[in-house]
């Protein structure tokens, strides 16, 4: 099947240069967060506003008896002439307990059905229309631009703090175009009023940028922030942004978490980015570094790229998770550049057929020490490294690298007590948990024993900035 490229998000024209991500390579698994269980989407149901009950029905608890009682049920055509719908039930069998048919004829449960379909249709559109009216005043349109050149680039970001700090990705207002002259960025509130900002920091790896303004408090208006350990494929994801630039207007889309435990490639980088969000709520360019919020209204990503050949919406987006998000905008916002840790190690996944050569038992997996950094952290914790050997093959264009293991390397099986099977655990944790400086403490394998490690992360210092 052919690949199919990534696609940032924001509008850049043909003199801009070309905005192309990169699938990414490192191995996926699940996400290794602990979360407790995040409230369901029928809690908005059942505390909605009883307006949105006026406008489809009512459902009210009549009583008919020392042992029973009824849901009066007004469909929104009956409101009007008064006539409603009345359903039986005691206290041991109710309507959410027992099959209406076994207390209602067929018609009447029919009528009951709908009745309730209806309200909780009206329920789940009143929660999206309250999203909106909460969190669109908190979206800008960002507009990069110069004096000799239009607009460069074109996308959304949204306000961080009441101080003028906004978020957006940093593809939207790297200056591709200050060659030429000077870069202006231009932000616009929902409302229409526009400022000038500028760049207070970004950072290529998680393709994160934040921008400030000089403006009156009331400006800034904050979108609160959620936990995207928290997530499940199958909730909620709304999409707040901008898209096709300054020609559209401010929009919002819904759909679902279709997928996590993703990686993708920021162009701006060539670390991948951990934990992404992938969602089917419709994308297109111009929507980048929007926030994606959840059924709360919490913002839960910001909107990074779309997965298409056309550049439009093709059902697969992808946004930066909040959890790195909150940590780079931190950093960006008080050190004006984001570090992240450093372990100084390279490894390979232990698969069955290395368990299997290596005399290990047959599920076993983790991270194969294949080279440690002289003097690194990893080096002077004493982690050691596998003594195997590397081949080289190519094939037309293609070369490929092949490693035979000796077995004598450490086996990395868990960092902090998290399980570690592949890259994408570790790099994961690392990127999502800890800062240069941090302690932590590695399992390893080592001739058939599990040994703890104490290491402090090092940093990379502005390698990828």
């Amino acid at each position: 099947m052919k690949n199919t490229p990534h696609k940032t998000l924001a509008l850049i024209p043909a003199f801009a240069l070309a905005v192309v991500a990169i699938a990414c390579t490192s191995s996926e698994a699940t996400n290794v967060s602990e979360s407790t269980e995040p409230a369901s989407e029928t809690a908005f149901l059942k505390t909605a506003e009883a307006t949105s009950n006026e406008a489809v029905g009512m459902a009210n608890i009549v009583p008919q008896s020392d042992d029973a009682e009824g849901i009066e049920i007004a469909p929104a055509d009956a409101l009007a002439t008064g006539d409603a719908l009345t359903i039986l039930h005691t206290d041991e069998d109710n309507i959410d307990g027992v099959p209406i048919s076994d207390l209602v004829s067929d018609e009447e449960n029919s009528e009951a059905i709908e009745a309730l379909a209806s309200m909780e249709r009206a329920d789940w559109e009143y929660r999206l229309t309250e999203i909106w009216e909460d969190s669109i005043s908190g979206v800008v349109l960002i507009n990069l631009g110069n004096t000799l050149l239009p607009a460069s680039g074109t996308g959304a970001g949204w306000f961080w703090d009441d101080e003028g700090h906004i978020v957006t990705n940093y593809h939207v207002v790297r200056p591709t175009t200050s060659f030429v002259t000077p870069t202006t960025i231009i932000v616009e509130t929902f409302d229409g009023e526009q400022f000038e900002a500028e760049l207070v920091g970004g950072d290529p790896v998680s393709d994160i940028a934040v921008l400030k303004i000089d403006a009156r408090a009331n400006v800034s208006d904050p979108l609160p922030i959620g936990d995207s350990a928290d997530l499940k494929p199958g909730m909620t994801a709304i999409a707040l942004g901008h898209p096709f630039g300054i020609d559209q207007a401010f929009s919002m889309t819904h759909g679902i978490i279709s997928g996590l435990s993703r990686s993708i490639l920021a162009d701006t980088s060539t670390m991948p980015i951990p934990a992404v969000i992938q969602t089917d709520a419709d994308m297109n360019p111009g929507n980048s570094g929007g926030p994606l919020l959840n059924s709360a209204g919490e913002v839960i990503g910001v909107n990074t790229q779309i997965r298409s050949l056309t550049s439009t919406n093709s059902g697969v987006g992808f946004a930066t998770p909040i959890n790195l998000v909150r940590r780079v905008v931190n950093s960006l916002i008080e050190e004006g550049v984001h570090e992240y840790p450093l372990i100084g190690i390279s490894s390979r996944v232990v698969t069955r057929a290395w368990a299997e050569e290596l005399n290990l038992e047959e599920d076993q997996r983790g991270l194969l020490v294949t080279a440690v950094s002289p003097d690194g952290p990893a080096d002077e914790a004493g982690i050691r490294s596998d003594t195997g050997t590397f081949t080289s093959s190519s094939s037309g264009f293609q070369s490929f690298s092949r490693y035979s293991p000796k077995g004598d390397g450490d086996i990395i099986v868990r960092i902090d007590n998290v399980k570690i099977d592949n890259l994408y655990d570790l790099r994961s944790y690392i990127m999502l948990n800890t800062s240069p400086g941090d302690e932590i403490v590695i399992e390893v394998l080592r001739d058939g024993d599990t040994v703890p490690i104490s290491l402090t992360l090092g940093s990379w210092g502005d390698r990828f900035n």
